[in-house]
């Protein structure tokens, strides 16, 4: 096998292997147009591996004039992508002259398939075999050259101009990294290529067509450039799931401040009730003719008092315990009235009316029990807070479930003053922290969006006609095999 066919089929397998890798992360990654533009260019370099490879051992007029026709076909397929390209990689880069290059290599694409010889030739008088500086022979064309070929030699350089100028400008820009590695990567391919390719046609140099070579150095430094992105997408990845787990410490730490006052209110019911039961029983036990009867049931008082404390207490835990979630099938009513069950003697102390609809024979969700849960837990403190303002007559919060297609829907309404004009469609970020109010630390609805959403769920916050808030969140309902 000739050193020609070696070197020029490993070209072309290196062009392929590129092509498919950038296809299959294009197809992971769909919205990052880079990847296919790659990819394009990629495939038309390996074409052009492969047509170069054709011309060099072409001996017939008519077969060379088909190759050439395809050859500047993939030519045009390697420039326009890496155009657009550019468009993507720099901001500053001018559309209106990508758009003109792609006009004009359309057109040159069209007189390319309707012209005798091609846009290269007008005629083609003869196959001339010239040998490399290795000795071996490679076919060369000789005639005349297609006046309409200025067009592609105009393209070539408004791409040089188009590219040099993106790369200025980035350069000022502060742009540095990506203007020297993607910029001198295009900028030596177009070189190679548009300085090259004439010189053989014209017989001034002899040595092969080496356009898919040139496309090695913006596969070069595109490489590079990826991989390095990559790794920095890895890095900012990894500091987002520490920030993430920042805030989820933060969130529970308000969250503990919050439950606080909950505990505080819904165990001294119980506690107190143990604590007055048990007196009565020492009365009892102390008179001289105790009621066994009446004792039995002093005790048993104790027992559920004590069991409802304990009932309290576990529950609060599992919400701030940073455990491993596991998923489970359950149903949101039951789920919904457990976080109510520590919140009413809150609600009670605030002089807070609640007001709940649950929607009969619910579909079963299937989520974390425990951070859904947190999330009621959230948007009914969030309510309460909204309503405990002094100037608010009417402390009103209401709670709703309903089925919704293929998902339960929750909505929580209170009678507060609603959300300010300013915070409507920013509350689930970072800037709902001046939502909450002085004392909480704001993390809550961060978190309820975050943990929605990784169910396949969402929420939304609105004001409501009359006054008030609504905040409302659906899951999608459980279906199939439970795994």
């Amino acid at each position: 096998m000739s050193p020609l066919t070696i070197a020029w089929s490993m070209c072309a397998a290196a062009c392929l292997m590129l092509a498919l890798l950038h296809m299959l992360l294009w197809l992971k990654y769909s919205q990052n147009t880079v990847y296919l533009l790659s990819s394009l260019m990629a495939f038309a370099a390996c074409a052009s591996a492969l047509l170069e490879l054709s011309l060099l051992s072409t001996q017939t007029l008519e077969t060379y004039r088909v190759l050439i026709r395809w050859e500047n076909f993939a030519i045009f397929m390697i420039l326009v992508p890496m155009v657009w390209l550019v468009q993507i990689y720099f901001d500053s880069a001018r559309r209106w002259l990508a758009l003109t290059i792609t006009l004009l290599w359309s057109l040159g694409m069209l007189i390319n398939f309707v012209s005798p010889y091609s846009l290269t030739f007008s005629t083609i008088a003869e196959l001339k075999q010239l040998p490399a500086f290795w000795g071996e022979l490679f076919t060369v064309p000789s005639g005349t050259e297609n006046p309409w070929k200025l067009l592609a030699d105009i393209s070539s350089l408004l791409i040089l101009a188009y590219v040099g100028d993106a790369t200025f400008r980035s350069w000022r820009h502060n742009n540095q990294r990506e203007a020297l590695i993607i910029g001198s990567g295009i900028l030596l391919f177009i070189i190679l290529a548009g300085i090259h390719t004439p010189l053989v046609d014209a017989g001034t140099v002899h040595t092969p067509y080496m356009i898919s070579f040139a496309f090695l150095a913006i596969v070069a430094t595109m490489s590079y450039q990826l991989a390095s992105e990559a790794m920095r997408s890895q890095h900012y990845e990894r500091e987002l799931q520490q920030t993430r787990r920042h805030l989820d410490q933060l969130a529970r730490a308000n969250l503990l401040g919050e439950c606080t006052t909950i505990i505080a209110h819904e165990l001294n019911q119980p506690l107190t009730a143990i604590l007055s039961n048990a007196q009565a029983a020492r009365r009892h036990l102390a008179s001289d003719d105790p009621g066994q009867q009446q004792i039995v049931e002093i005790l048993d008082d104790i027992v559920r008092d004590d069991k409802r404390a304990s009932e309290i207490i576990k529950r609060l835990r599992s919400m701030l315990q940073n455990k491993q979630v596991v998923r489970e099938r359950f149903d949101i009513n039951q789920a919904i009235r457990e976080t109510l069950d520590m919140l009413k003697g809150e609600f009670k102390a605030r002089s807070i009316s609640l007001s709940e609809h649950y929607e009969a024979s619910m579909p079963e969700v299937h989520a974390g029990r425990i951070e859904i849960q947190q999330v009621v837990l959230n948007l009914l403190l969030n309510a309460a807070r909204s309503v405990s303002d002094p100037s608010i007559e009417t402390r009103m919060i209401s709670i709703r479930t309903r089925n919704d297609q293929n998902a339960v829907q929750v909505d929580i309404q209170d009678s507060g003053p609603g959300i300010a004009s300013e915070l409507e469609g920013s509350l689930f970020n970072l800037n709902s922290l001046h939502y909450e109010s002085k004392d909480g630390l704001g993390m809550g609805l961060i978190i309820c969006h975050r943990i929605i959403e990784t169910y396949g769920g969402h929420i939304r916050a609105e004001n409501v006609a009359g006054g008030g808030a609504l905040f409302s969140f659906a899951l999608p309902v459980h279906t199939g095999q439970f795994r």
